[in-house]
């Protein structure tokens, strides 16, 4: 050691030398705590963003299964009564009064009957009041195929006549149509009405056939989605998270969001894509998925991600959701990482 070495060390306080050494463990230590407290901080945030997740999941399986099975039921149900003969398909009154009965007891949106003649009976919610309709097309009695709705009384019977629409073609129709070219029972594909308000709708509908065999006709059970959108905006996740259902071609089902699942073009109601959503929350996670997977067909079991969307970290969970009968859709659920830590602290 040299002589201004050594006299530099003469002149440090003996206190610094002593105390130094200590500061620095100190906060060596606290640093240390810090990130550990930061890390279990973000695992326990994570822990409860994917608990919501999967209970939001299970929660809209339940409501799916239950409401889509209510379709299936009602369908067979309606079937046999009329290969039994309890129902007669002619008497076109009786049965719309029937269906009407049925829309009391059961969570569904519409009840068909269409034959091979061109008689047409139905009950359902045909205007947004609330109320339920009976409907008829019959063109032996009315001379014509116009739709006829009727206002009904506390027992289903008709008390006057509330819309005619000129030239219903029920033969057109998923529910009617697919059943008469493959008659077996099964779901149709999603379709949107082709009058206003265009409610997107999905059918169980199964063929019914007369006492020698022959195919008489089709039943349909229309089961409307804005019913599943509106469940799932009055799910609890978090004020900030976003639920959508979609099929495996990308076609939106139901959303959280205010988005109707369809467009207009040319006063013609066409299915929307999850890639063309004007909502950005659903349009950029579904991009972030198709670029992940390549294909929304290829998602075959839960899935739990951390997307980076434009800097902001989202927590995804997909959920595929399948019923017996042929619906094979994904159910996503998103919270922003900021909503989940506010979640996590209050």
């Amino acid at each position: 050691m040299n002589a201004s070495a050594a006299n530099a060390h003469k002149r440090l306080p003996l206190r610094w030398v002593l105390v130094v050494p200590f500061v620095l463990q100190i906060a060596g230590a606290a640093g240390l705590i810090g990130y550990l407290s930061f890390r279990n901080g973000q695992k326990a945030v994570e822990e409860l963003v994917t608990s919501l997740q999967a209970d939001a999941s299970e929660r809209i399986d339940q409501h799916l299964d239950s409401y889509l099975t209510a379709a299936t039921n009602v369908s067979s149900v309606n079937a046999d009564a009329m290969d039994l003969n309890l129902l007669d398909p002619n008497d076109l009154e009786r049965t719309s009064q029937f269906f009407w009965r049925q829309m009391q007891l059961h969570d569904i949106g519409y009840i068909l009957f269409g034959s091979r003649t061109g008689e047409f009976a139905a009950a359902g919610y045909f205007f947004d009041d609330g109320t339920i309709s009976v409907n008829e097309v019959s063109p032996q009695k009315n001379g014509n195929g116009d739709l006829y709705t009727y206002s009904t009384d506390e027992q289903g019977n008709r008390t006057e006549l509330a819309d005619v629409d000129p030239g219903y073609a029920f033969q057109e129709e998923a529910w009617y149509a697919e059943t008469m070219a493959k008659p077996e029972a099964h779901w149709t594909e999603i379709y949107p009405w082709q009058t206003a308000p265009y409610p997107l709708s999905v059918a169980f509908s199964q063929p019914v056939y007369d006492e020698t065999g022959e195919l008489i006709g089709a039943i349909g059970i229309e089961q409307r989605l804005a019913q599943v959108s509106e469940y799932l905006r009055q799910l609890d996740i978090s004020s900030s998270s976003t639920t959508f259902i979609l099929e495996r071609d990308g076609n939106l089902v139901a959303s959280s969001t205010d988005e109707p699942p369809f467009q207009l073009v040319d006063g013609t109601a066409q299915r929307l894509s999850v890639l063309e959503s004007s909502n950005a929350v659903i349009s950029n996670i579904s991009k972030a998925i198709q670029e992940k997977y390549a294909t929304f067909a290829a998602i075959e079991s839960d899935q739990q991600l951390r997307l980076d969307i434009g800097g902001d970290l989202q927590f995804v969970r997909i959920a595929p959701w399948q019923d017996t009968r042929g619906l094979d859709w994904l159910v996503v659920t998103i919270i922003p990482k900021e909503r989940g830590q506010n979640n996590f602290q209050g």
